[in-house]
C-alpha cells in the first residue's frame, strides 16, 4: 500500500510550493533577456576573482573551490531538475491527469512556476 507515485500526488501542492520558494532563493533575472537563471550553479571555468587588496588563492582555497564544485547544488540546475520531475509525472499521469493535479496547486504559484521555467 502507498506506491511512491501516490505519495507524490498526496503531496504535490506541497512540493511545487517548496520548489518554487527554492527557485526564489537561487534564481537571479537576467534584465537584458527577462530570462531567470540559478545563482549557485558553479562552472569549471569560473576562476576565483582576486582584488588589488587580496591574495592570491592558495592550495587549500583550490581545494575548497573543486569540493563546492562536485556539489549537487553547484552543478545541478534547480530549474531543470524541477522541469523534468514534473515532465516525468505528466508522463506518468497522462496529460488530463496531470492537468487535473496542477489545477489543486493555488494559481499564484503556477504563475510563478511558469515564469522560472519559461524556456523549457
Amino acid at each position: 500500500k502507498g506506491s511512491s507515485p501516490c505519495v507524490i500526488q498526496d503531496k504535490f501542492c506541497g512540493i511545487i510550493n517548496i520548489s518554487v520558494e527554492g527557485l526564489h532563493d537561487v534564481m537571479t533575472e537576467d534584465s537584458e533577456t527577462g530570462t531567470y537563471k540559478d545563482c549557485m550553479l558553479m562552472s569549471h571555468l569560473e576562476e576565483p576573482k582576486v582584488t588589488e587588496d587580496e591574495e592570491l588563492p592558495i592550495e587549500q582555497d583550490k581545494r575548497k573551490k573543486m569540493l563546492a564544485l562536485k556539489d549537487p547544488v553547484h552543478m545541478v540546475s534547480l530549474q531543470q531538475f524541477i522541469y523534468e520531475k514534473l515532465k516525468a509525472q505528466q508522463e506518468l499521469l497522462g496529460e488530463q491527469g496531470f492537468q487535473s493535479l496542477m489545477e489543486t496547486v493555488d494559481t499564484e504559484i503556477v504563475t510563478q512556476l511558469q515564469e522560472f521555467l519559461q524556456g523549457f
